[in-house]
C-alpha cells in the first residue's frame, strides 16, 4: 500500500515536472547551450534531407537519429524530446534506488530533477540528457543480471557523447568480476555497427577515427584548474545534493572496507556506479587542466552523470534513515534536504531564462539582414544566425559556415554576398580575425552591433557583431562626428596646478583620491550608432606604480545607473624618468539614454603622489 502511494506521488511529480518544463520551453528567451543546442537541432532537422548528417560525429549519430523525428516539428518539439528522456532517466534512477535503498527513491529522484545543470539541460537540444539515460539504463540491466543487454546498450554511448568511451573499461571490470566474460566483447558492438555503416556510406572502415571532429592535441579553448569542476559543483549539483552525495560516498566506502571482497555484489556496484561517475568527472577535470581534446571547461558536461551520481546520493539519504532512530526526525531532515534543493534552485537561477545581450545582438543582426531582402549567399560563424534567418544551413547556395580564405576573405565570396562576423565564433572556431575583414579592399562594413555593457568572450575579445558585404568599389566609412575635451591644465590657476619639470601639471597627492572629471554629454553628439572613446594621459610619478594603484577611468552613466565602466592602470617603473603616456580606448553602442554622460578621470586609489601634464578625451560618434 505504501509503495503504491509512493509510486502515485512519483507519477504526479513527473507530470508536474513535464508541465513545468514544457511551460519553460515557451517562456525561456534562450535555450541552454545556445549555439551548440541550435547546431544539434539543425543536424537532426535536416538529416532526412541530407542523410550523411545521421553519421555526423559532432552531432552524435545516436542522438541525431532519435532527435530527428521530433525535430521535424520544429525547435520546441525537439526540446521536448529531452524532457521525455529526462523523465525516463529519473524513472530508472527511482527503480534502481527503490531496489536497494527503498526510502530514498522519491527524495533522490526529486533532487536529481532539480540539480541546476540537469534541470537546465532538460529543455535543451544537447546530448547530455540522452547520455545520462543510456548510462543509467545500462546500469539498470546490469543490476538485473542482464549483462549482455547492458553491454549492448552501453556500446552505443560513445555515439551519444564521445567521452562515453571512458565507461567501457569500468563496465568491463564489472562484467569480469561478475564472471560475465562474454559481455565484454559486446561493448564493441556499437563501434562495429557504425564502422560498417560508415564503410558503406563513405568507403572508409576507419571513418570513426579519420572523421573524428575534435583535436587530440592542444585545444584552442585553453585550459584551467584541475579542480575547476569541483569548484563549480554547487552550480552543477546543488548544495543539498552534494551533501547527500558526499555522505553516500563516505557511507558506501565505510561499508566496503568493513568486509572487503573484490567480487562481492556491493564492491561491484560501487565500481559500476560510483566508479563510473567519478571516472567521468576525473577525465573531464584532467583534459580541461591539460587543455586537451577540445575541452572548453563547460560545466554542463557533468550533467550527463547526474542520474548515476543520484544513486550514490541515495545511499546518503538511506544513511540518514538508518542512523537516526526517530523516524519522524529522519523523515523531517530528508524532507528539509529535498525542499532545500528545490528552493535553492529557484532562488539561485533566473526562471524563466532571460536572453543574454550577446543573443539579443545576434537576433538584431539577423533582423537587419532579413530587412535587406537580399537573395545572395550568407557567410556566418554563429549557428544561431541561420536559425533566426530561417535558412537551410546545409544548402551551400544559400549559406556557408566560416570562410575559406582567412587572409583575404572576399576571395571566397561572390559580389553582394553577406558575411556576418561575431567576436565569439569568428576568431575562435572560425579562425578569422576582424582585422582581416576590415582591411579587405572588397568588403564593405554595412552595420555594427555592440552591447552597451562591455562583454568579454572566449579569447579575451570584446563582443560585437559586424556585417560586411562584398562590393566592387569599397567606399570610405560613414560620416562621423568628433569631440575633443581636455582637463585644461595649461590654462588653470587652481591650487592643485604646480610647476613640475618646467611644465604646468596637476598634482595628485595622498589628499586627492580623484582628479577633476572630463565630461561629454551624449546629447552633444548627433544621433549615431557607435561611440568610440579614447582617453590619454601624460604623467610622472614620485614612486613606482604597479597594477591597480592608480587607474585611468571611463565611466558611462545615466543618473545613478552605471552603463559601462572601463579602467586602465598607470604603471611607473623604477627606470622611468620622463612624461609617460597611457591610453584607454573603448567602443560601445549609442543605444543608451540621451541623458547619459561619459565621465573620464584618474582614480588615485592608493593615494600616490604623481603629476599629470595632460588628460585628453577624444569622443567619436559613428
Amino acid at each position: 500500500m505504501k509503495e503504491r502511494r509512493e509510486k502515485s506521488l512519483l507519477y504526479v511529480f513527473f507530470l508536474v515536472l513535464a508541465v513545468l518544463q514544457l511551460t519553460l520551453i515557451f517562456l525561456n528567451e534562450k535555450t541552454f547551450g545556445g549555439a551548440d543546442s541550435i547546431s544539434h537541432f539543425h543536424i537532426a532537422r535536416y538529416a532526412f534531407k541530407y542523410p550523411h548528417l545521421f553519421l555526423d560525429l559532432w552531432g552524435k549519430p545516436v542522438y541525431t537519429t532519435l532527435l530527428s523525428v521530433f525535430a521535424i516539428g520544429g525547435f520546441k518539439t525537439a526540446q521536448f524530446f529531452n524532457v521525455i528522456v529526462a523523465i525516463f532517466s529519473l524513472f530508472f534512477v527511482y527503480k534502481i534506488v527503490r531496489q536497494y535503498y527503498a526510502k530514498a527513491g522519491l527524495p533522490v529522484t526529486i533532487m536529481a530533477a532539480f540539480a541546476p545543470i540537469y534541470f537546465s539541460l532538460t529543455t535543451s537540444c544537447l546530448t547530455e540528457v540522452l547520455f545520462g539515460f543510456v548510462l543509467v539504463v545500462s546500469v539498470y540491466f546490469f543490476l538485473r543480471n542482464k549483462y549482455i543487454l547492458s553491454a549492448v546498450i552501453l556500446s552505443f554511448i560513445p555515439y551519444v557523447r564521445s567521452e562515453g568511451i571512458v565507461f567501457l573499461p569500468v563496465f568491463a571490470v564489472a562484467y569480469i568480476l561478475s564472471r560475465s566474460y562474454r559481455s565484454v566483447f559486446f561493448l564493441a558492438l556499437g563501434t562495429v555497427f557504425y564502422s560498417l555503416i560508415g564503410f558503406f556510406a563513405f568507403g572508409d572502415i576507419l571513418w570513426l577515427i579519420n572523421r573524428f571532429p575534435y583535436p587530440t592535441g592542444d585545444s584552442v579553448y585553453g585550459s584551467g584548474s584541475l579542480f575547476h569542476f569541483v569548484k563549480k559543483s554547487n552550480v552543477i549539483f546543488g548544495i543539498p545534493f552534494i551533501a547527500a552525495l558526499v555522505l553516500g560516498l563516505f557511507a558506501e566506502l565505510s561499508e566496503l572496507f568493513k568486509k572487503f571482497s573484490l567480487t562481492s555484489p556491493k564492491t561491484i556496484r560501487f565500481i559500476l556506479i560510483a566508479g563510473s561517475w567519478l571516472t567521468y568527472f576525473a577525465a573531464h577535470s584532467y583534459v580541461w587542466w591539460q587543455g586537451r581534446g577540445g575541452s572548453l571547461g563547460l560545466i554542463r558536461v557533468i550533467g550527463g552523470v547526474i542520474p548515476l551520481a543520484a544513486i550514490t546520493a541515495a545511499i546518503g539519504i538511506s544513511f540518514i534513515y538508518e542512523k537516526i532512530g526517530n523516524k519522524r526526525l529522519a523523515s523531517g531532515l530528508v524532507i528539509l534536504i529535498v525542499a532545500s534543493q528545490v528552493v535553492l534552485f529557484f532562488n539561485q537561477n533566473d526562471i524563466p531564462v532571460k536572453a543574454p545581450a550577446t543573443d539579443k545582438l545576434i537576433e538584431e543582426s539577423a533582423g537587419f539582414v532579413k530587412d535587406l531582402q537580399l537573395k545572395e549567399k550568407v557567410y556566418y560563424f554563429n549557428p544561431m544566425l541561420v536559425f533566426h534567418l530561417e535558412i537551410d544551413p546545409y544548402d551551400k547556395s544559400k549559406s556557408n559556415w566560416g570562410i575559406g580564405d582567412k587572409m583575404r576573405p572576399s576571395n571566397s565570396m561572390n559580389y553582394d554576398d553577406i558575411l556576418i562576423w561575431d567576436a565569439h565564433f569568428g576568431p575562435n572556431e572560425g579562425r578569422t580575425s576582424l582585422a582581416s575583414l576590415q582591411n579587405d579592399p572588397s568588403l564593405q562594413l554595412l552595420k555594427t552591433f555592440l552591447p552597451v555593457q562591455k562583454i568579454k568572450v572566449l579569447g579575451g575579445y570584446d563582443y560585437g557583431v559586424y556585417i560586411f558585404q562584398k562590393v566592387k568599389n569599397k567606399t570610405s566609412s560613414a560620416s562621423s562626428e568628433s569631440l575633443v575635451r581636455t582637463l585644461g591644465i595649461a590654462d588653470s590657476n587652481a591650487p592643485q596646478i604646480v610647476m613640475h619639470n618646467k611644465q604646468k601639471a596637476l598634482e595628485l597627492t595622498a589628499a586627492s583620491e580623484y582628479s577633476p572629471n572630463v565630461i561629454v554629454a551624449l546629447d552633444e553628439l548627433s544621433e549615431k550608432e557607435i561611440i568610440d572613446v579614447k582617453l590619454s594621459v601624460q604623467f610622472e610619478s614620485e614612486t613606482v606604480l604597479v597594477e591597480k594603484e592608480v587607474l585611468l577611468i571611463i565611466s558611462v552613466e545615466n543618473g545613478r545607473d552605471n552603463l559601462r565602466y572601463e579602467k586602465q592602470s598607470l604603471i611607473w617603473n623604477e627606470g622611468d624618468s620622463d612624461w609617460k603616456t597611457t591610453e584607454l580606448e573603448t567602443r560601445f553602442s549609442a543605444a543608451i539614454p540621451a541623458s547619459s554622460i561619459i565621465k573620464m578621470y584618474i582614480w588615485n586609489k592608493e593615494r600616490k603622489k604623481l603629476w599629470v601634464k595632460s588628460l585628453v578625451a577624444e569622443v567619436e560618434a559613428l
